[in-house]
């Protein structure tokens, strides 16, 4: 062989050889390296649920064998993550919600629409998910979905001779005074409905926003100069109150004693607790909080209902919790983050977490329940017509909204100012 073909093979060879050596080493989402390696996964889901997904994952491909997974408390999620980030021992991969996505946007990577092209991304995922999108990818790979959902005793609703539990808000109203008891000294003894407060109502604030998107009300939407309140904007052409103003009117009559709907007040229980001793007709939860429930008055006669809608309404809305995973920026390992996101949303693992938690797949395809299941047929039709919206930390958004309906029970104000005011406090909140 001639020297000059001897140079060019070895050449070639030095060439294919630092191909191979990128090729294995790319760190970027496009990497194909079969070897997934250690990742640690934080979130809020409950523990046993993920652990199962997990496992049956790591069975099925051994190449998952090394994931752990770490259950935090929701209050305190952003500051262990945050602590954690700055220490230099983060997690490789978070599951949040839409309702942290603002909180937590810029310690997350976007999942690049070259990866997960926008169709396929939008095909793939409930309508709600289109709130992880942002300009030039996705924040997150949709996982599963809490719907809200009406839980209702089954006992009370007989005795005042209702046969089925109320399908619209208007429904829900006529009831109140049928279901409603009060003592001679006008002490509530048994209530409708747990609204009109916040602080000793449960999911206060996934039922206030569910309230505020019936009205047509988006509560935030995306502006030139970055996110604002759209609070009190009312549609061209609106005469009296606003949509959002009769929402909040809506919501705040059944703490106010003159009114014949009068069914709660912040004197009372949880609303949760309320439920599980008997004293509440109707109660607001996610579908699943119903293992709870079970589990703590096993006694309690109470089903499921999707949530009333407006009578006039034509279409659906609803309100769902939509957990995604997101991949943040100081990961030691994206790559084998976004597979493993990938992988625990395939079909096997994905519905093994949703039926372990009482939650819905985020996957369009996979929304259609066992034969043997009995609640799923209520809450996987809320996860298609789920609506959400990007809000500041969860604990400002209580605050807020706390200090709206306070405005109007208390009479400081009608709900006009208390909308105005909070929409002042949530672009505040969003600087």
């Amino acid at each position: 062989m001639r020297p000059f073909q001897t140079s060019i093979i070895a050449v070639f060879i030095i060439f294919a050889l630092l191909g191979l050596f990128v090729f294995a080493t790319y760190s970027g989402f496009g990497g194909s390296k079969t070897s997934v390696g250690k990742i640690q996964i934080w979130g809020t889901l409950p523990q046993d649920g993920m652990d199962q997904a997990i496992s049956i994952l790591s069975q099925a491909n051994k190449d998952y064998k090394d994931i752990t997974y770490k259950q935090y408390p929701a209050a305190s999620f952003d500051a262990e993550l945050a602590n954690a980030i700055a220490s230099g021992a983060g997690p490789d991969l978070i599951i949040i919600t839409q309702e942290q996505l603002l909180l937590e946007a810029s310690k997350l990577t976007t999942v690049s629409f070259k990866t997960l092209p926008q169709r396929t991304y939008v095909n793939t995922y409930i309508p709600e998910a289109s709130l992880f999108l942002g300009a030039d990818g996705t924040y997150g790979v949709p996982y599963v979905v809490d719907p809200l959902v009406m839980y209702f005793n089954e006992s009370m609703l007989a005795s005042a001779g209702v046969a089925t539990p109320p399908t619209s808000w208007e429904a829900v109203n006529a009831l109140a005074p049928k279901l409603t008891k009060q003592s001679a000294n006008q002490t509530i003894t048994k209530s409708a409905v747990a609204f009109g407060g916040y602080g000793n109502v449960n999911n206060a604030r996934a039922i206030v926003s569910l309230l505020l998107l019936q009205s047509g009300n988006q509560i935030s939407q995306q502006a030139s100069q970055g996110m604002r309140s759209t609070l009190s904007d009312a549609p061209s052409g609106t005469f009296g109150a606003s949509p959002a103003e009769a929402s909040l009117n809506f919501y705040t009559q059944f703490a106010n004693p003159s009114k014949t709907t009068y069914s709660w007040n912040a004197s009372l229980p949880s609303a949760r607790q309320a439920f599980l001793s008997g004293d509440l007709a109707l109660y607001f939860g996610f579908a699943s909080e119903r293992p709870f429930l079970e589990e703590a008055n096993p006694n309690l006669r109470f089903d499921m209902a999707r949530v009333p809608q407006p009578a006039a309404a034509s279409s659906r809305i609803s309100y769902a919790n939509l957990y995604a995973f997101a991949v943040p920026k100081a990961s030691k390992n994206p790559t084998g983050a976004y597979k493993t996101a990938l992988a625990l949303t395939d079909t096997d693992p994905l519905l093994a977490a949703a039926y372990g938690m009482g939650l819905a797949p985020a996957k369009r395809a996979l929304l259609s329940p066992a034969t043997d299941d009995l609640f799923g047929p209520v809450f996987y039709p809320e996860a298609l017509t789920a609506q959400g919206w990007l809000s500041p930390a969860p604990a400002s958004t209580d605050r807020i909204f706390a200090g709206m309906i306070d405005t109007v029970v208390t009479g400081r104000g009608d709900s006009q100012d208390a909308l105005q005011s909070a929409e002042q406090s949530f672009n505040a909140a969003f600087r």
